[in-house]
């Protein structure tokens, strides 16, 4: 139970359900709350199926169809999350979505992927799917997925205070010095395993 507990956390920690929060809270004014659900739960399931993949075949997938093993993704993988990170911590955003793209459409790219979905996350479950039992991954991906989820649906509602005393950003921007931190220990993960194999 304590293993499942702590890979839940573990996970909803590289999600950041902040972001989300962010996100959201940055959606039209004029967005219903049934297009925000809509949104919510359409990236959850987007997400959730992209996750499941990776953590069933990503390992094989790398292995043996791209012939690249797992400390060169992780090691790729952690630049890519300290990128985001250290975007976030110098600019105060996740992302920036083009004024022509449909709200809907937020929910696939980038919520589903990469905020989700994202680099730090899928090589998580690939690492996790090869250390631990497949069904305990599963459970702890759809448990961090679904406490995701209710931070998205309350995101308007928790963003007021934050926006109102022009906390918002700076709540970004301590969650990208972490989202950083996470990828260098990525990065460090994979050069470790990278000197286990001489």
């Amino acid at each position: 139970m304590s293993t499942l507990i702590n890979l839940s956390l573990f996970l909803l920690a590289l999600i950041n359900p902040v972001s989300k929060i962010a996100v959201i809270s940055m959606l039209p004014t004029t967005a219903s709350g049934e297009v925000v659900e809509k949104i919510a739960l359409r990236s959850t399931i987007v997400a959730f199926i992209m996750l499941v993949v990776f953590a069933v075949a990503g390992n094989a997938v790398l292995k043996y169809v791209f012939h690249v093993e797992l400390y060169s993704f992780q090691i790729v993988g952690g630049f890519v999350v300290f990128f985001y990170g250290f975007q976030a911590l110098r600019q105060g955003v996740f992302f920036e979505a083009s004024s022509h793209q449909k709200l809907l459409d937020l929910s696939i790219v980038p919520i589903a992927s990469p905020l989700i979905a994202g680099p730090a996350t899928i090589t998580a479950v690939i690492t996790l799917s090869s250390e631990h039992p497949m069904l305990l991954v599963l459970a702890a991906m759809a448990i961090a997925l679904a406490g995701n989820l209710a931070a998205m649906l309350a995101a308007r509602f928790l963003s007021r205070p934050l926006i109102k005393f022009n906390l918002l950003g700076a709540l970004i921007r301590i969650t990208g010095l972490f989202v950083a931190s996470m990828g260098v220990n990525m990065v460090l993960a994979g050069v470790k395993s990278f000197v286990r194999t001489f």
